[in-house]
């Protein structure tokens, strides 16, 4: 794909979605766009973007950001909010494919997916997220979460976190209603960890560095020894939860960075290279791949060209700065996997630094290279009493 037909499927799609979407209109008039202009890299940050908390359940405006009649959509893609009130996004077959897609590239390219035979994660089953969350103005809604799992669905998979139907139980009879209690199984993951240990099958760990982190702490406190993977064995992170917060887990503490790859790599004894880590947002379908660096002592991420762009915007004027490790907010921009709803431009709540607009100097990877250094809100943690055991080796 060269950048002149990226551009003009920018302009294209803006086109559409101004035509489709009256509140994107509203906002291209507000704005001044002019959406028959020719598309460059130097004007891509004057495309009218929309607000996060647009999508956010609370605002009751996500539905206006769609292209097409809500009976239309395939369903609701909904983020693991952190507060109770989550994102909600209407997306079409084509738009999921497209996303699915993206996030498969990163899968392959940093996560070893083409030699991987088994992974292990630390959520609920596929079959339990197919029952959750609900719907809206009729049309099913499910996790985001859920359509990134069902990407590796032809897998051998691990869930960790099942129901405790004895809890279930008892509270329904004490209480006459229904709640879920849903609990890490620790001798699953030590069985699963032994396993793979003997075996040397190629295997994935991932998706909550809380948990992950908590767990093989309080693991090595207890049995006093880890495990000797061997080069095949591969740990992937993703989403956050830096700060101890992560959907309904919360810790009392920030996890270090440095210290979590430390302490995993020795746990495991696995090189630096079997760690990845992967950035994207329920609200767009970009998605982005990470590793360690030792020059920033965090965690970069790359983004490719052929997906879209990243603007970093300044906090207090939101305008885009055009310097590199210079914190701001992050826009995220694609004219790819948009067709069903105003996310050609999303302001999201992020703030990061761009590190190389062109390239890693790390690994030599092409793109947009930045990294996550904090958030604008606050994530306070849901709190959540049916999670209540997550620990399952603390002492």
């Amino acid at each position: 794909m060269t950048n002149q037909s990226i551009y003009e499927d920018f302009r294209i799609q803006i086109e559409g979605t101004s035509r489709d979407c009256k509140l994107y209109h509203d906002l291209c008039i507000k704005e001044d766009y002019d959406i028959d202009q020719t598309i460059k890299e130097s004007n891509l940050d004057e495309i009218p973007y929309v607000n996060w908390n647009y999508f956010k359940e609370s605002n009751g405006k996500y539905h206006d950001l769609l292209r097409i009649p809500y009976n239309n959509l395939s369903y609701w893609t909904i983020s693991s909010s952190t507060t109770g009130d989550p994102s909600i996004v209407g997306r079409g077959d084509i738009d999921i494919e497209i996303f699915k897609n993206n996030y498969k590239k990163i899968f392959h390219e940093y996560s070893s997916m083409d030699i991987i035979k088994k992974l292990i994660l630390f959520a609920p089953s596929i079959r339990f997220m197919n029952r959750m969350p609900g719907s809206w103005y009729g049309k099913r809604g499910y996790l985001f979460y859920r359509d990134i799992t069902e990407i590796w669905k032809n897998y051998d998979i691990t869930y960790l976190l099942k129901f405790n139907f004895q809890k279930v139980i008892l509270y329904y009879l004490s209480h006459f209603k229904g709640k879920a209690f849903i609990e890490l199984d620790g001798s699953l993951l030590k069985k699963s960890l032994k396993k793979v240990e003997k075996s040397k099958i190629p295997t994935l760990i991932a998706n909550s560095a809380p948990l992950m982190y908590k767990n093989f702490t309080d693991y090595l406190k207890k049995y006093k020894s880890g495990f000797d993977m061997g080069e095949n064995f591969y740990v992937q992170t993703g989403g956050g939860g830096w700060n101890g917060i992560k959907g309904r887990v919360k810790l009392r503490y920030e996890i270090d960075k440095a210290d979590f790859f430390e302490k995993l790599m020795d746990f495991f004894n696995i090189p630096i290279e079997n760690f990845a880590d992967l950035f994207g947002a329920t609200e767009t379908p970009i998605a982005a791949g990470g590793h360690w660096s030792k020059k920033y002592n965090d965690i970069i991420l790359h983004l490719d060209k052929n997906q879209g762009r990243i603007i970093a915007r300044d906090i207090e004027t939101l305008e885009k700065i055009n310097k590199t490790k210079n914190p701001g907010v992050l826009e995220v921009l694609t004219p790819y996997g948009v067709n069903t709803y105003a996310g050609i431009s999303v302001l999201l709540d992020d703030i990061i630094e761009i590190v190389d607009f062109n390239r890693c100097e790390e690994c030599g990877r092409e793109g947009i290279i930045f990294r996550v250094v904090g958030k604008l809100t606050p994530e306070i943690g849901k709190g959540c009493t049916s999670f209540y055991n997550l620990y399952p080796f603390k002492k």
